[in-house]
């Protein structure tokens, strides 16, 4: 049997199971969502971040928040006309790539997520957090298939 010694991380408002975890730090917990949908990370103590989920510019003009509702630690951030994740609070679960009906959600590993990197981390410090979901932009639709947004329709809203 192992003993919880602690996690670190805010989870009381989802439902979440720790499945186990010992003296020498390892976790494994199990996140389960609105939708059924479970995700699980193993985590070390004093493991170094190695990965984390970014928004890129898929997401301007488009601003679904579905992965709002989703993410377990609220690391989403609100722009004008996008959203954008903390790297540092991002625990790589993984709940919130699915949801993107756009997949403006990628992971940092993609090649070419080095911009996306530094967009989320700037953004992330001068937006504020938003952690309920609310409708997307009006004219969504005409935009969701549009390549280059950045350079077309970023706002920085500082």
């Amino acid at each position: 049997m192992y003993k919880i010694t602690s996690l670190n991380i805010d989870l009381s408002n989802q439902k979440v199971a720790v499945l186990g975890a010992g003296s020498w730090g390892t976790a494994i917990v199990s996140i389960i969502t609105e939708n059924n949908y479970v995700s699980w990370w193993v985590r070390r103590k004093n493991q170094k971040k190695t990965m984390t989920y970014l928004v890129n510019d898929k997401c301007i003009k488009c601003k679904h928040t579905t992965c709002v509702d989703v993410c377990p630690v609220d690391c989403f951030y609100e722009g004008k006309n996008m959203l954008v994740i903390k790297p540092d609070e991002c625990i790589d679960c993984g709940v919130c790539e699915p949801e993107c009906p756009i997949e403006a959600i990628i992971s940092d590993t993609e090649p070419g997520s080095e911009k996306w990197l530094e967009v989320n981390k700037k953004y992330s410090e001068i937006w504020p957090n938003i952690s309920e979901a609310k409708e997307p932009l009006g004219d969504h639709e005409k935009y969701k298939d549009e390549e280059n947004k950045f350079d077309k329709y970023f706002e920085e809203n500082i």
